[in-house]
């Protein structure tokens, strides 16, 4: 479900489909639709009769480039937060402290969190996705925080919303990401200006944003900062790191972390198809501004 849920299309506003299998599974689908409305007992002869007919390439809803690009984005995302889970190792190693195993708890939860903001932007609702959103922030940075810490008391003592500001001292583009979101989050009077339109005279409200360079961004920076704080929380139990070094003790975040170059070529590859394709809406090429266009944490 959740693969289709990623990218999909739909058959008479009722059924989903894998956008990929639009054609193979469309005209089946289409043939049980019709024969259910029309009660026919054989759906062969309702295929033959109302379905092949229709052109092979039958009239569908162009795809959206920066749309495309943006999905592959998230998958990037998506496959990069599942690997650095796949790094833990504790077979030999001592038990992990209070800190690291509350750290652990937030995080390992977080991908269902990941599908649930990409969920939201795919449909268009930009709010709702950036209120997910600075939820995964929240809790990278409560992980963050809780990691070094070996006292329930002290652990039960953080204030979620007050960690992000002790995360931007290992992780520098939090505090700007976390300024954005909860923006998004916490919507105002200003904010009311984004989603109204003015047309013939009367207002028009935007139900749905396509700013997919805007949430491509949100969704890399969340997944990078996730692998870090990861490694952080973890490293005495993470194979092969390459996020963090470990510097006089302390976990230290890589310039050179391979998901840096990976995050900037889907930015960029967004960006392209945003600015090829006419704008889904005011803003539609906008950038989150959770980082700079040279990857800088």
């Amino acid at each position: 479900m959740r693969t289709i849920l990623e990218d999909f299309d739909d058959v008479a506003g009722q059924v989903l489909i894998p956008r990929a299998d639009s054609e193979a599974l469309g005209r089946p689908l289409m043939a049980v639709l019709i024969a259910r409305m029309l009660r026919r007992k054989s759906i062969d002869e309702v295929r033959r009769t109302y379905v092949d007919g229709i052109p092979a390439e039958r009239p569908t809803r162009p795809h959206d480039p920066a749309a495309v690009a943006y999905i592959a984005a998230y998958r990037a995302a998506k496959h990069h937060v599942f690997a650095v889970l796949t790094k833990l190792d504790t077979v030999g190693k001592r038990l992990p402290t209070m800190g690291e195993f509350a750290a652990s708890v937030a995080l390992e939860r977080l991908p269902h969190s990941f599908f649930s903001a990409h969920l939201l932007y795919r449909l268009g609702h930009r709010y709702e996705g950036h209120a997910v959103s600075r939820h995964i922030l929240e809790q990278i940075a409560w992980a963050s925080a809780a990691a070094p810490l070996n006292d329930v008391a002290a652990i039960k003592a953080l204030q979620t919303t007050r960690t992000v500001s002790t995360l931007t001292k290992f992780y520098a583009a939090a505090g700007r990401l976390y300024g954005f979101l909860s923006d998004k989050t916490h919507v105002d009077y200003m904010n009311h200006f984004e989603f109204i339109r003015v047309e013939g005279g009367r207002n028009a409200f935007l139900a749905t944003q396509a700013r997919f360079l805007e949430y491509a961004e949100v969704i890399l920076t969340l997944a990078d900062a996730f692998s870090a704080v990861w490694e952080a929380s973890q490293m005495h139990y993470i194979r092969t790191p390459d996020a963090t070094v470990v510097r006089a003790g302390l976990p230290v975040l890589r310039d050179d972390r391979p998901f840096a170059t990976v995050l900037r070529e889907h930015l960029i590859a967004v960006e392209r198809a945003t600015s090829a394709d006419t704008p889904s809406g005011p803003g539609a090429n906008k950038r989150a501004p959770g980082r700079r266009r040279k990857a800088r944490t």
